[in-house]
Formats: C-alpha cells, structure tokens, sequence
C-alpha cells in the first residue's frame, strides 16, 4: 500500500507492505477482507480527525505456473 497525506500543507507519501502473505483460494473472500481493510482504514482516520482524497484497496492476482 501506498500512503499518502498532507503534512504542513505538502503530501508525504509511505510505502507499507501490510501483507499477511495469505493467499485465497477465492477472490470474492480476498474482496471481502479488503474491504474490512478499507473501512478499519477509514475508521482510524475518523478517528483522528485525518482528511483523504483517496484509498484504494484490493487483491493482486498471482499467476501460478502448473
């Protein structure tokens, strides 16, 4: 995931890899978890009063060779 918030009036951007490593069998289960992801996010920054554009959250299909 890539962060990023206004700080004194400039936008600071982090990289955070918050993967848990879980690969899902079904997506529609991934798509749930992140969406869980995205309103614990949205939550936190209610919280603490911290104003965003945007957050997108997901899942990145990987490709398996048989």
């Amino acid at each position: 995931m890539t962060m990023c918030v206004l700080v004194s009036g400039e936008v600071q951007c982090t990289e955070y890899d918050d993967s848990t490593g879980k690969i899902y069998q079904e997506l529609a289960k991934c798509e749930q978890d992140a969406a869980m992801r995205f309103y614990g996010m949205t939550d936190i920054f209610s919280t603490y009063g911290q104003d965003y554009e945007k957050l997108i959250v997901g899942c990145d299909e990987i490709k398996v060779d048989s």
